[in-house]
């Protein structure tokens, strides 16, 4: 293997592993003025909608209504793992390499370039319900042959993510849309799943370069906690007795004088200011199973921002398809039909002849948040669409 070839291996193994197809390159002229016509065919064809799902969790979320979970995952396992999306290409003529280069815009102003000498390349952490573009460079001795710009979409379905074995429940908070029309959820900057106890060194490695932890919020502070993050001491912990739900341990606090209550009121203040502060993203978001104190929050939030119905209780219902969120052999039952509906439906009416969003706004008032801090928060977390 010559010194090139080395060297361009050793890019390739930093390269981060994400997921993308190419296709058709057409006629170029080299440099030298010879027309060259490369035979590149590719997968996926130009202008495919790509499943980062499959298996029961991409039929639970693509065809999703309340209690689908009822029917899917009898042996309490983790069916969470997505599907890594690979660009793959044939060529009659080997080059040096290739660079494939992707982003999100149609001039590929925003690309970030691969280097590779295989005919294909693997992405694992592409974002949900995007339309992606991309373009291949073959590298030989004397000219560049570049490929027209190719484009496809990813499902718009929810974006889990694989740590290792021992952390279940985890996806990107983010990539739902707004009811307003014009907004959605940011992804890669908070992410919501179980305990990091027993997080791996490949698992924390996945965290922190891959999806580039800055916070570990820690829901339980109930003693199980170490004090600190097992992600290292370059992340932010932040340890707070989350409430979740309703009653004794929920988050209506009206009338309440209770020592314990007001100890859950100021730790749920605690979590909501945590995401108006921009320096504390990307955020990963846990309590034990990454279901109750974690559903709370998640829902209280992505209500704020207006995200629909639908999509805050799937959200909520597919920690049913994992290991860490059947752990106590809960059903989805209670937990959705009964537990979830039930801080749904309070929020709901928490302030009557308002919306969803609204009334969200108007429990966080009442909280203390202010509307300088709820507005921070939705500078943070939202994108135009």
């Amino acid at each position: 293997m010559s010194k090139k070839v080395k060297f361009i291996s050793l890019l390739i193994a930093s390269v981060l592993s994400m997921s993308l197809f190419t296709s058709c390159v057409k006629s170029s002229k080299a440099e030298s003025g010879e027309e060259f016509i490369p035979s590149i065919s590719a997968t996926p064809s130009d202008g495919a909608t790509c499943a980062l799902l499959s298996g029961d969790i991409y039929d639970v979320c693509a065809n999703y209504e309340k209690l689908i979970t009822n029917n899917y995952n009898k042996e309490r396992i983790d069916m969470f793992a997505p599907t890594p999306l690979t660009i793959s290409w044939q060529s009659e003529n080997q080059p040096l390499y290739y660079t494939v280069h992707l982003g999100t815009k149609k001039d590929l102003s925003d690309a970030v370039p691969y280097l590779t000498v295989e005919n294909s390349i693997t992405f694992k952490y592409l974002y949900m319900g995007y339309d992606y573009y991309y373009q291949i460079e073959a590298k030989y001795e004397d000219k560049i042959i570049k490929s027209r710009i190719f484009e496809f979409s990813t499902e718009y379905l929810p974006r889990t993510i694989y740590v290792d074995d021992n952390v279940s429940n985890t996806r990107d908070w983010g990539g739902f849309y707004c009811e307003d029309g014009v907004h959605r959820v940011k992804q890669g900057i908070v992410y919501r799943g179980g305990k990091l106890e027993d997080i791996t060194e490949a698992g924390k490695k996945v965290m922190l370069n891959d999806l580039k932890i800055k916070t570990d919020l820690d829901l339980r502070k109930d003693g199980s906690g170490s004090g600190s993050s097992p992600l290292g001491d370059t992340v932010t912990y932040l340890e707070l007795q989350a409430p979740y739900y309703l009653g004794t341990d929920g988050i209506d606090f009206r009338n309440t004088t209770d020592a314990k209550r007001l100890v859950y009121k100021q730790a749920l203040i605690d979590e909501i200011k945590a995401f108006a502060n921009p320096d504390n993203f990307p955020i990963y978001v846990h309590c034990s199973l990454g279901r109750d104190r974690t559903g709370t929050i998640c829902f209280l939030i992505n209500a704020l921002l207006g995200v629909s119905e639908k999509d805050l209780f799937m959200d909520y219902e597919i920690s049913m398809m994992s290991a860490t969120g059947t752990l106590d052999n809960q059903t989805a039952s209670h937990m959705v039909g009964v537990a979830f509906d039930g801080l749904y439906k309070y929020i709901l009416n928490f302030a009557p002849q308002q919306s969803l969003s609204e009334n969200a706004k108007a429990y966080m008032l009442s909280l203390g948040i202010t509307e300088e801090e709820i507005s921070a928060i939705k500078e943070n977390m939202l994108e135009k669409v």
